[in-house]
């Protein structure tokens, strides 16, 4: 509940802040520069079932996005990270990808996937995925070698190693990082849905709402207020997957469960 109501105040606060740079500006300016968060909320009302046909979309989009790269990511970077060998080998080139931005590969990936669902995909997970995969390595390398003696010493095989205490020595840094990194996959998904989704209707996902709305500064900033309310429900689902999958992080902390 503390939590809940953290977040409302928060929600509270921006719209208070929107509200008072909306009257600055047009104050300054003379004329109306930035809706009035209720001028948005009347918009979005107006157009409801298309802003959330849009929200639905992008957030399967997203979900799917996300799951792709944990998928893809996990195992690699806690073998990369675990394995010295591979580690050697790999972190070098997984180092010289890791800042590459997708955005400057867009030509070679229309060429590559078309102008079809799967580059909006592609163009996501390729954010996202190595994100997991940096740390993944990154909380491999630092696991107590005492607990994997303690693990080695009962006979547990390379898969069990890895079950019993790879996994939960890791998982917490991981989905840290996940949540770190909705903010990026958000702002992609809106790239993606602009740059690769011009022939969308605007129910094609928020980035196309917004695109197909800029001329109406009300619907268009609604739009912009959904897809940061996707991002925070990305956000806060990760957090509670994450108390629920590494309970043992939140024992004893006040506010855990």
């Amino acid at each position: 509940m503390r939590l809940v109501v953290a977040y409302l105040l928060g929600v509270v606060l921006i719209f208070g802040a929107w509200a008072l740079v909306s009257f600055s500006l047009a104050w300054a300016k003379g004329r109306p520069i930035l809706p009035y968060p209720w001028e948005a909320a009347v918009a979005a009302g107006e157009n409801i079932w298309t802003l959330l046909s849009a929200f639905g979309t992008s957030a399967l989009r997203f979900l799917v996005a996300l799951a792709v790269s944990f998928f893809l990511g996990l195992p690699l970077g806690l073998a990369v990270g675990f394995e010295s060998k591979l580690d050697q080998f790999l972190s070098p080139l997984i180092y010289l990808l890791y800042p590459m931005p997708p955005v400057a590969l867009l030509l070679f990936l229309y060429l590559a996937f078309g102008l079809g669902e799967v580059v909006r995909l592609v163009v996501v997970v390729m954010a996202l995925f190595f994100q997991v995969v940096v740390a993944a390595q990154g909380a491999a390398k630092f696991i107590s070698p005492t607990h994997i003696v303690a693990v080695r010493s009962t006979g547990a095989s390379r898969w069990q190693l890895y079950w019993h205490v790879v996994v939960p020595a890791t998982l917490p840094n991981v989905l840290t990082a996940a949540r770190v990194s909705v903010g990026l996959g958000i702002t992609m998904l809106y790239i993606a849905e602009t740059k690769l989704g011009i022939l969308l209707p605007p129910s094609g996902g928020l980035g196309r709402f917004i695109e197909y709305y800029t001329f109406r500064a009300d619907i268009a900033l609604a739009g912009v207020v959904a897809l940061a309310l996707l991002g925070l429900l990305f956000y806060v689902v990760l957090e509670i997957l994450e108390r629920q999958l590494c309970r043992w992080k939140y024992v004893g902390v006040k506010g855990g469960s």
